[in-house]
């Protein structure tokens, strides 16, 4: 009997057996824009799930697009669904000849979109741009890139961070200007507050962002997309699933049954000391007003070096009419402003995306100047987070969880919680 049938979770759906089925059924497959004429649309509809995280600032660059531009007129629809059950969703539609022009992604969704035949290449969207091309950061647009083109227009790429609550800090005798540096420090940082009668910190995530990243720390990658590789049971995914245990058991770190909603409103109302998460969670995190919450880069594992996981949030093209494909390029490319990567990275805390804008006076230099944890988040050395194709990183992610939940909850062994794992993911990837 498997591990994971212990566990009870929500169903997701998987994408390749719905909707991306519906979509070779249909016929659909990736096109390039041709030249469309841009001045031919009125207006475009943009659909974006996770309305609560950064919806608010996505509709203000848009509605700024509107007001000032006599192009097309962005019709944005926002939801709360997540970035997978938006995807779903969108291909359906898609399926049904009622798609819209464009849709946000996260690394979660981008390769699945583009192996259903959904995605529309979007390299054609900075070809009249040279001096938006030379700015852009290279090595973030080559973790968009897929097999020579790149399908997204990135709004911005958030890498891990470890956000702390420098009161608690200070409380339980720490330093708040020394944030833990590794994983051994942390999990002592956590013992430390969680005596002092608060929450102490979490190290797990509510999906395997944040084990990616302590993968990566020891040298391993959890998926490599280029090999098609898993390492889900090597050294170092035992020893993060080893650390998740050893938190929970001792008491250092709590564990919550909805980890996205509980845990960041617990950090965000002071009852929990330190977390590891994206650091474009900022926003929600400070909503309170909670002004001792710092941040730094995430620490490394033991015996491993200082890496983070960088997750790049931004639009697919989804329509294959040309005139359609260039007034959502014109529309998308909105988001790419000085002024508007200015106004993300200073509500985001993320990384930004055009490299003239970070020691400018007229844009973020007073930015960092006034946060300067931020930009040792910036300079943290990332990777991207990976996916698995098509509608195997839906499964996949839902094992994961409940992989993670066992060894939580002191019901399974890391390694062989681990071994598991590997072999059920496996399968997943031969099936896909």
């Amino acid at each position: 009997m498997s591990f994971f049938a212990k566990t009870k979770r929500p169903l997701v759906v998987p994408l390749s057996l719905t909707a991306v089925a519906l979509l070779a059924t249909a016929g659909c497959s990736a096109q390039p824009a041709a030249g469309g004429d841009a001045t031919a649309v009125e207006s475009v509809t943009i659909v974006s799930g996770q309305s609560a995280q950064n919806g608010e600032l996505l509709q203000s660059i848009f509605d700024g697009y509107n007001e000032s531009s006599d192009a097309a007129k962005v019709e944005l629809q926002m939801s709360a669904d997540s970035d997978v059950e938006t995807a779903q969703k969108v291909l359906v539609d898609i399926a049904a000849g009622a798609g819209p022009d464009a849709v946000r992604v996260t690394n979660a969704t981008y390769q699945t979109l583009i192996d259903a035949g959904a995605a529309q290449p979007a390299t054609a969207c900075f070809a009249g741009d040279a001096e938006l091309q030379k700015d852009l950061r290279a090595d973030l647009i080559e973790g968009i890139t897929v097999d020579g083109e790149i399908y997204q227009v990135p709004w911005y790429v958030t890498p891990n961070a470890l956000f702390y609550n420098a009161e608690l800090f200070a409380k339980a005798g720490l330093d708040p200007e020394a944030p833990p540096t590794t994983m051994a420090e942390f999990h002592e940082a956590a013992q430390s507050i969680a005596a002092t009668g608060t929450a102490g910190g979490t190290a797990y995530f509510g999906n395997d962002y944040n084990f990616q990243t302590y993968v990566a720390s020891l040298g391993d990658r959890a998926f490599d997309p280029a090999s098609g590789e898993l390492q889900l049971d090597g050294k170092a995914a035992t020893a993060a699933f080893e650390l998740f245990a050893e938190m929970a058991a001792d008491g250092s770190s709590p564990v919550y049954g909805n980890f996205f909603a509980e845990a960041n409103e617990a950090f965000a109302g002071g009852k929990l000391g330190m977390m590891i998460t994206s650091a474009s969670g900022y926003p929600a995190l400070a909503a309170q007003g909670n002004t001792s919450i710092r941040m730094a880069p995430v620490p490394a594992m033991p015996g491993g070096e200082q890496i983070a996981a960088s997750s790049t949030n931004g639009f697919v093209i989804t329509t294959k009419d040309a005139d359609r494909q260039a007034a959502v390029c014109d529309a998308l490319l909105s988001v790419l402003t000085p002024e508007a990567v200015t106004e993300t990275v200073s509500a985001t805390a993320t990384i930004p995306l055009r490299e003239s804008v970070v020691e400018d006076d007229a844009f973020l230099a007073p930015v960092y100047e006034k946060n300067p944890d931020w930009i040792k988040v910036r300079e943290q050395q990332t990777f991207p987070w990976a996916s698995l194709p098509g509608g195997a990183n839906a499964e996949y992610t839902g094992a994961f969880l409940d992989a993670q939940t066992l060894v939580l909850r002191g019901e399974g062994k890391p390694a062989e919680v681990t071994a598991e794992l590997q072999k059920t993911t496996t399968a997943l990837l031969n099936a896909n």
